[in-house]
This record gives structure tokens, C-alpha cells and sequence, in this order.
């Protein structure tokens, strides 16, 4: 691993754009009114060293308001130190090469690099814990410990074409009694999913003597308002998953794939605002978060995503706030964000990591069930929340 610091841009080569993207390349364009010349190419930097060594580095990403990815040419030992290196993109800039890399490569601005062996050894959380600290070293070394205390164990849930409802499921039959999810209408509430715990972490000390948990959702109605009272939904325990017959006229169970990654709460999340990151602080750590998550994470970071654990991707505000607003019922204020800190993701589905049938009916929100620290330690799902957010 290296990482560098950029000193200044000393020559652009741009190359103008044929018209048709090759395999791989990105089209980027800034917002605004700026010039139409589009254009990829490479540039050269003069760098600081920061740490790390240039062994096998191929590709490089630089750290900003968003990521941009770049390969790695050549390095060279500059006389009164540093490196000056040429750096390609495989990336047209519709506003040109120039004009856009000023904006994307700020003096001062880091740029990191892996080696593929480095890259495959991030599926270890170890190996992710050591590049959150590396990351948080160069760019929040005052904040660097409550970084890392920031992040915390969630786990992705990629569909696949499985259909086994023996495993972890979204969707099937019902895995309760039809008492147990009817709404106070006589409504059955529509099953989401069914988790077999023992698949995510077999030693989760809230597990108690329930393997699986089973989430349950009012999906009619949605037009005269979201599914956020307590009556509109479970999140049921139950040691057994079995189930001889349907209720319902319900989809296919749908398994998924499960990744393991220390997840980190986004800028806007109640821990930054407790905390009280300054305007800058929050740069950096958007800037940070970024990089991490697009290094651990890949294609996957830039796309919406069904999560376990770990912390809510948030389309409008901190979903901690709006859980704790909505279930003790208070007006919007600042003292909210106290109380926030203190719910957490259990489940999030979101429409557009995998678009099933429900959704023609539910509309295209994300779906958060959120529960408070201590009800999910104790194993109390009596007490969730669920919040839903959409664009």
C-alpha cells in the first residue's frame, strides 16, 4: 500500500475523445456551466510520499469529494525529494482533461494505492480494520480513534438465483402464524425476509436460543403514507423456519449472497452531529468514508444496497434521527440527535439493489428497520422502528 500527497499538477496530456466509450471508461461531468471538450488522458504529479512503497501498485484512487480511479504509469525520484508520477485514466472528462483534473486533484490532496494481493485480503475485516486506520491517520489524525470506533460489523445481502427457504430468504410464505402478523384491520402483513442468524455470525450474543428472524411489513396503502406505525409491521424470532403451506399469494423465496465489511455511518449520520464535526472535519471524513467504501466495497459502493447490520444508507435525513422521532412521537429539533445515537440498522431493503414484485405496490421507498442498542442486546424486537426514505 502507498499513499501520497499531491503537491501540484506539473503536465496534462489530454487525448480528445473519439465518441465511443471503450470497454471500462466512465463518462464524467461536473455540474453547472463549464466548457464541452471532451477529453481523457493522463497527467503528471509531483507527490509526497507519506508512506507505503510503489511494489507492484497498478491502479490508484485519489481521495476527494468523490473517488476517481487512475492507473499508475510511472514513478520517478524527484532531486530535492518527492516522486513525480504519471498517472492514466480510463475516463472521459467532458469538460476536458485540464479543466476537470484541477478540480479533482487539489493541492494537498491524497492519493492510495493497493497491490491485487492487498486488494483480495480486504475481505478480511482485519486487513479492512488496518486500511481504515491508515486512511484515518492521513487525513482525521485528531479524530482518528473515534473513527475507528465508528465502525462497526454489517453485512451485505446480494440476490442471487437461489430459492432455498431453508436459508436466508427474501420474500416466500410466511414463516409465523397468520395471528401473529395481521395488522389491527385483519390485514396480513407481507413477509420480507427470514434470516438464519447462524449464516451472518454464529456467536451474536443477542442470538439467545432464536436462530431466525423474521421481518413483516404492511405493503398496501403506501399513497396516504409510509408503513411507520407500530401496527404496520413485525420483527419476529423463531427457532424453526419451516412451513408446510402458503397464506397468500406471495413471491419466491430469493436467497443471497452475504458480505461481510466494517461499515461506517455516513456524514450526515446523529454520531457526527453528537460528536460536532466542524464543516471541515466532515469533508474529510466524507472524503475518508468514500475512499474506504469504494476500496472494500468496489462496484458495490456506488449502488444501493440490502444490508444487515451494520449502518443505514440514508437517501434524505439520518435515519437514527427520524427512528427516534417517529417512535416517541416528537417534533423536529436539535435535542433529537442525543437520543438518536442510540438506534441502529437491523435490516435495510432498498428498491434498486433488487426490484421485486412488491414493489409495484409498495413504491420505490428503501426500507429501514431500526431498533435502540439495548432492545437489540437483550434480543427485544418488540420495540423496532422501521423508517422509509425515497428520492
Amino acid at each position: 500500500m502507498i499513499v501520497l500527497q499531491i503537491k501540484n499538477i506539473k503536465q496534462v496530456k489530454p487525448i480528445k475523445w473519439e465518441s465511443e466509450l471503450k470497454e471500462g471508461q466512465r463518462f464524467v461531468m461536473m455540474v453547472g456551466d463549464h466548457p464541452v471538450q471532451p477529453e481523457s488522458g493522463s497527467v503528471i504529479l509531483s507527490t509526497k510520499r507519506i508512506s507505503g512503497s510503489f511494489d507492484n501498485i497498478e491502479n490508484v484512487l485519489f481521495i476527494g469529494a468523490e473517488v476517481h480511479e487512475g492507473r499508475l504509469l510511472s514513478h520517478n525520484k524527484q532531486f530535492l525529494g518527492g516522486y513525480n508520477i504519471e498517472i492514466d485514466f480510463n475516463t472521459v472528462y467532458k469538460h476536458g482533461l485540464k479543466y476537470s483534473v484541477q478540480n479533482i486533484m487539489q493541492n494537498g490532496a491524497a492519493i492510495v494505492g493497493l497491490t491485487q494481493s492487498e486488494k483480495d485480503s480486504l475481505n478480511s475485516i482485519e486487513t479492512q480494520k488496518s486500511l481504515l486506520s491508515a486512511l484515518a491517520d492521513y487525513l482525521m489524525p485528531n479524530r482518528k480513534k473515534l473513527v475507528l470506533n465508528f465502525a462497526k460489523l454489517g453485512y451485505l445481502c446480494m440476490p442471487n438465483e437461489g430459492t432455498n427457504s431453508d436459508k436466508s430468504h427474501f420474500l416466500g410464505w410466511p414463516k409465523h402464524n397468520e395471528s401473529e402478523i395481521k395488522d389491527s384491520e385483519g390485514s396480513e402483513l407481507y413477509h420480507l425476509a427470514t434470516l438464519n442468524l447462524n449464516e451472518f455470525h454464529p456467536n451474536l450474543d443477542w442470538k439467545n436460543d432464536n436462530v431466525n428472524l423474521s421481518f413483516y411489513i404492511k405493503i398496501s396503502d403506501t399513497e396516504i403514507g409510509w408503513p411507520e406505525e407500530k401496527d404496520n409491521f413485525r420483527v419476529l424470532p423463531l427457532d424453526n423456519i419451516s412451513r408446510s403451506k402458503s397464506l397468500g399469494d406471495f413471491e419466491n423465496s430469493i436467497n443471497f449472497s452475504i458480505k461481510p465489511f466494517l461499515d461506517l455511518p455516513r456524514y450526515n449520520h446523529s454520531l457526527v452531529v453528537h460528536y460536532k464535526f466542524s464543516d471541515e472535519d466532515r469533508d474529510k471524513y466524507d472524503a475518508l468514508r468514500s475512499a474506504y467504501t469504494h476500496l472494500v466495497l468496489g462496484e458495490e459502493s456506488d449502488n444501493e444496497v440490502n444490508k444487515f447490520l451494520g449502518y443505514p444508507e440514508s437517501i434524505q435525513n439520518c435515519v437514527a434521527y427520524e427512528a427516534e422521532r417517529i417512535f416517541n412521537s416528537r417534533e423536529y429539533s436539535e435535542e433529537i440527535y442525543e437520543d438518536a445515537v442510540n438506534w441502529c440498522l437491523l435490516l435495510q431493503i432498498s428498491p434498486y439493489c433488487k426490484w421485486f414484485n412488491f414493489f409495484d405496490e409498495f413504491g420505490d421507498g428503501t426500507i429501514y428497520f431500526m431498533i435502540r442498542k439495548d432492545d437489540l442486546e437483550s434480543g427485544d424486537f418488540s420495540k423496532c422502528q422501521v423508517v422509509v426514505q425515497s428520492t
